[in-house]
């Protein structure tokens, strides 16, 4: 039979067993949770808040693993000597869940939810436990943490994931039918395509682009629609800056995280930019270890050297959403860093940009 219950948060933490015990020593961690003398502890995303616990006690060990809806599920064995409850890390107890005996139990733990608010503080539920328990002969000084299923990437121990080595040993250009190929930095076809970029379309840049340094690499590529972009009012450069975020995150695969998702939601509803990006590598380390998001290598825009994809994605919101940033700058960066996602694709994206957002519709 299952007993649920609301548990408040704090500091990522709330635990499960002899209320009397500490939980400063584990015996084994995961990364849902940790197992001690007496208790286990679970690791939440948000910093503070509610979340949803449940607490099924069985005869036996189920049969099968459930772990369809769940984002993790860890296992371990806990002992009590005093009936179990679920508290919170200042030792409030869950009146709500039933306690269990003491006791002897395998614990297998269940959560969902944790990468969408990491690090938060949040007033509604957005994170669900469940611990499904049963008696068991296992000593506890034999005690493990085992992962049995795994798709988030919160508290993950390192990357989950490789990360690519981009090549500086060449650069990308068109050969003449229009194909893309590779060639030398420092080649005769590289330092032709250079020459023609710096030309900017063919016209210097105006006082406001002249003053954006990521004006200067994608004025080159098409110069038409730099200008429509400077000649925007403020809001409008704003929502074109947001419309590439949205577009680079969808081309390197960030929205398969929910985390990231969340990020989207919030920079759309107008807040600022979450402190993870700003003057911090805390963005990156979550990517780099979310299992979802595979890092992969990206052609360079021409006469470029090639990126990693994901970080390019990253930047086009983390250099748009500097709190100094002007609109226009907001705009240009988050072009700028949206065209080097797509790489020689770029001309995809800035056909797409006057569909969607200027209403061109028989761009070719």
């Amino acid at each position: 039979m299952q007993s649920d219950g609301v548990v408040q948060v704090d500091h990522h933490q709330f635990s499960f067993g002899d209320p009397t015990v500490g939980t400063l020593d584990p015996l084994a961690h995961g990364t849902l949770i940790d197992v001690g003398d007496g208790a286990v502890s679970f690791y939440t995303g948000i910093a503070y808040g509610p979340v949803c616990v449940g607490v099924e006690l069985l005869d036996r060990p189920p049969i099968d693993l459930a772990q369809e809806g769940w984002e993790v599920v860890e296992e371990t064995t806990v002992s009590a000597t005093q009936a179990m409850v679920v508290s919170a890390a200042d030792g409030t107890v869950c009146t709500t869940i039933d306690p269990v005996p003491a006791g002897t139990y395998q614990v297998r733990a269940h959560a969902r939810g944790r990468d969408t608010h990491f690090g938060l503080d949040v007033d509604e539920i957005v994170e669900d436990y469940l611990i499904c328990l049963w008696p068991t002969t296992t000593r506890t000084t034999d005690a493990l943490v085992r992962t049995l299923h795994k798709t988030d990437s919160a508290w993950s121990p390192q990357p989950q994931v490789d990360r690519p080595e981009p090549s500086r040993e060449y650069v990308y250009v068109r050969d003449d039918s229009g194909k893309v190929i590779t060639v030398p930095p420092q080649s005769r076809e590289a330092l032709a395509v250079r020459s023609v970029l710096h030309t900017f379309g063919g016209k210097p840049l105006t006082p406001a682009l002249e003053a954006i340094y990521a004006a200067r690499h994608v004025a080159g590529l098409d110069r038409d629609l730099i200008d429509r972009v400077e000649a925007l009012d403020a809001n409008r450069q704003r929502a074109f800056a947001r419309w590439c975020v949205h577009r680079a995150w969808e081309r390197a695969g960030l929205v398969r995280s929910p985390w990231f998702r969340q990020r989207l939601a919030d920079m759309d509803a107008g807040q600022s930019a979450h402190p993870d990006f700003i003057a911090s590598t805390n963005a990156r380390n979550r990517l780099d270890t979310d299992p979802r998001i595979r890092l992969t290598l990206v052609s360079g825009l021409p006469a470029s050297a090639e990126l990693v994809q994901q970080y390019e994605a990253m930047q086009a919101y983390a250099r748009s959403m500097y709190s100094e940033a002007t609109p226009l700058e907001s705009a240009i960066e988050a072009l700028r860093h949206t065209a080097q996602t797509y790489g020689m694709d770029y001309p995809e994206l800035f056909a797409r940009a006057r569909s969607d957002f200027f209403g061109d519709h028989n761009t070719q």
